[in-house]
């Protein structure tokens, strides 16, 4: 089975976020992390090298959690309604399997599980 690579930006929507690794002693000293999202122009998020390289499920939900960052920020979600909330990310979800640069990666991260 071939390795499927994490790419280095995604696009959701109208942004475009730069995925950025880091060894894994960085991402501990730097409070005890393993991804950290900039809500700001322009997007990254930083994750943790080792947790990326090891896969699996603990990649994916890291992964996922910073994107659902982007998420809450591109779709103002600060004080919104319930149905607002899950209808936004269920939009955000579909995007990011569906159509972002982390459709191939994803799908292989979660057949070889």
């Amino acid at each position: 089975m071939r390795k499927v690579r994490l790419p280095k930006h995604v696009t959701i929507g109208a942004c475009r976020v730069e995925i950025i690794l880091v060894a894994h002693e960085v991402a501990y000293d730097m409070g005890d992390v393993q991804g950290v999202f900039l809500p700001r122009p322009p997007y990254k998020i930083f994750l943790d090298e080792e947790i990326i390289s090891d896969g699996g499920m603990d990649a994916v939900n890291v992964l996922i959690h910073e994107f659902f960052h982007l998420g809450f920020y591109q779709y103002s979600l600060k004080d919104k309604e319930e149905e607002t909330v899950v209808n936004s990310y269920a939009n955000f979800i579909t995007e990011l399997f569906m159509r972002s640069e982390l459709r191939e990666w994803l799908a292989w991260q979660i057949t070889a599980s």
